[in-house]
């Protein structure tokens, strides 16, 4: 039987569903008249009642509606914009049961499509629940002169227009509400499309996207509220044209650049506002020197660090390799990777700008001999770069996954050019969302 949903009322599943398991994205399974029914919201071992998102020929998406048995892991949301945000899609299971259903995920996705299973499984890199988020990006919609200011709402492109948002670190979860009070008075305020958040370690600071210059008086509106907040403010009206507002520098002027710290290394990442960096400071600590004790790089080591990105990597290895080669897609990210080298006194780390989607066999650093390689890739994985790497690939690789079927996928491959899989764990990158990370070395058989 197919559901036909009215145009403007939608179908409900009025018999009770019972969850059997999680998809790889963390949602229940159920079956119900011979299809898989996906369901948001659901928890293994519960009944419940569902609204249907799309039917499609072998499977339904759904959502729960009514929880008629709970299950024990189920807990209340600590967000009060949680049933409208479509950030934090997990807040109403328990932070233990979250972990364990992540590794789960790994492990039965490592099973099911590559027949690997790891020798090792190591206890989780646990994060605290909330309070982690070291940056974030509001979207901003202006209606007839009223502003609102939040995250997407779930399947949706509407703005939930937010108060509190519990997820962000301590410093930053008063900035929805001083944003709200502030910008209104902005005479140019509709030229504002979205405003960043982040948190460095000389303070707190905004990124304002215009899309229309700011006037000048504007401007010194906006330097009196980063003042009086202490705050670091940029502008920027372009991809390309990003400036420090507040406070005033020159170009070179090294005291206010924002940066991060890896105290285990003794390493300070430098950044611009516009560049990558880990949102979760405590899990991005814990993984970089995890990563360090699982390879033990030793003093003749060649390290190849795939998708380096600012150093993060890259830097603490060299403190204990030979010497470190990074590749990154991004000549801005090279840029800024090869400056961090510079302010942290190390000469054995290079830093290459290559396309590592695309034949690169021809580069320079791909032909040299490395003894580690480190490999981060995007959630399309690497499958097209390990077949690339087969005459590089060492005795140690250690894989950074964001998506347990790409790892899997490359966890397959990687066995069949003579790897084994030694050591897995589950990051806990972000808690209460269904996002799962996980590390995981592989040595030569």
């Amino acid at each position: 039987m197919r559901f036909k949903r009215p145009a403007s009322t939608p179908v409900i599943i009025h018999q009770d569903v019972r969850i059997d398991g999680l998809s790889h994205d963390g949602r229940g399974i159920a079956r119900y008249h011979g299809k898989t029914l996906f369901i948001d919201g659901a928890l293994p071992g519960e009944t419940v009642r569902v609204r249907v998102l799309e039917d499609k020929r072998r499977f339904i998406n759904a959502r729960v509606t009514e929880v008629l048995s709970a299950s024990p892991e189920r807990c209340e949301p600590a967000c009060a914009h949680f049933r409208q945000c479509g950030g934090c899609s997990q807040q109403y299971w328990s932070h233990e049961g979250q972990l364990d259903s992540k590794q789960h995920i790994v492990l039965d996705q490592l099973r099911r499509f590559a027949q690997v299973v790891p020798e090792h499984m190591e206890e989780p890199l646990v994060s605290p629940p909330y309070g982690y988020r070291h940056r974030c990006r509001f979207a901003i919609r202006w209606r007839k002169g009223r502003l609102s200011l939040g995250f997407r709402e779930k399947g949706s492109n509407a703005i939930c227009d937010i108060n509190e948002c519990p997820i962000l670190a301590e410093p930053l979860q008063e900035m929805p509400v001083l944003l709200k009070s502030f910008l209104p008075t902005l005479t140019g305020r509709e030229a504002i499309s979205h405003v960043e958040c982040f948190l460095a370690e000389q303070g707190r600071g905004l990124l304002l996207r215009h899309i229309r210059p700011l006037s000048q008086e504007d401007q010194t509106l906006l330097t009196a509220f980063a003042s009086t907040h202490q705050l670091l403010l940029y502008l920027q009206g372009s991809p390309e044209n990003i400036r420090l507002l507040y406070p005033a520098r020159s170009d070179d002027d090294a005291a206010v650049a924002l940066h991060y710290s890896l105290p285990e290394s003794g390493v300070q990442l430098y950044f611009r506002p516009q560049d990558f960096t880990q949102v979760n400071r405590v899990i991005n600590q814990a993984m970089v020197e995890q990563a360090i004790q699982w390879l033990a790089p030793q003093a003749s080591d060649k390290v190849l660090d795939l998708f380096c990105g600012l150093g993060n990597f890259s830097l603490p290895l060299a403190k204990q390799s030979g010497h470190v080669t990074g590749v990154e897609g991004s000549p801005g990210s090279v840029a800024q990777a090869t400056r961090n080298a510079g302010l942290n006194g190390l000469s054995n780390v290079s830093f290459h700008c290559a396309d590592l989607s695309s034949d690169f066999t021809t580069e320079s650093w791909a032909k040299e001999h490395y003894d580690i390689v480190v490999l981060d890739p995007p959630r399309a994985g690497a499958d097209f770069m390990i077949e690339q790497l087969a005459c590089l690939l060492p005795d140690r690789l250690l894989y950074i996954s964001c998506n347990p079927a790409t790892l899997a996928r490359d966890a397959g491959s990687l066995v069949s050019h003579g790897f084994r899989l030694e050591r897995l764990c589950v990051m806990d990158m972000f808690p209460q969302t269904s996002h799962v990370e996980s590390m995981a070395l592989f040595v030569r058989s």
